[in-house]
């Protein structure tokens, strides 16, 4: 058996491009839980040195591993907690050893503002790039798309924040 054209869209792959479906989509649940879990330096290994990552559209940064390393306790710190989840992965291989995806995200957090508990949820897509390094995949890019923001007060100051850093793509709705 060869390897399948791209998109696969259900016709089977090799089981040595299976398994490389099956690592990246664990990438993809471990980054989740290393945001929830609050271990910057797992989750900075999930990311080649070089990797782009872009989260502008939720009113973030744009920067490399260890500047988003360094920034993501500040930012996700107001956060009492918050759960990750990924749905609805597509991987599209490039190269034998790159492939760009597509997951959509949901990602719920409890946190107070104004000194009431709310709820804050975001919904999106992550657009990633993938390589392969050894026998390891990790990000080389990962863009986040938001498409809504709700909960209280805090989601209208985060939805406000994203119009600004990310003045080209469309406002989340909320």
């Amino acid at each position: 058996m060869t390897d399948t054209p791209e998109p696969a869209d259900g016709r089977v792959r090799t089981p040595e491009r299976q398994g490389d479906v099956l690592a990246i989509q664990e990438l993809v649940v471990a980054y989740g839980h290393a945001v929830d879990d609050r271990d910057w330096t797992r989750w900075e290994a999930m990311f080649t040195p070089d990797a782009y990552i872009d989260y502008l559209h939720s009113g973030g940064i744009v920067g490399t591993p260890a500047e988003l390393a360094a920034w993501m306790p500040g930012a996700l710190g107001l956060f009492a907690w918050s759960l990750h989840s990924v749905l609805t992965h597509e991987i599209r291989f490039t190269g034998p050893d790159t492939a760009t995806g597509r997951v959509h995200l949901f990602n719920r957090n409890g946190l107070e503002w104004n000194g009431r508990p709310e709820l804050f949820d975001v919904g999106g897509r992550y657009l990633d790039d993938y390589r392969r390094t050894g026998d390891t995949w990790r990000f080389s890019r990962r863009v986040e798309e938001t498409l809504y923001v709700t909960g209280g007060e805090f989601a209208a100051v985060v939805r406000d924040l994203a119009v600004r850093t990310a003045p080209d793509r469309p406002a989340p709705m909320g």
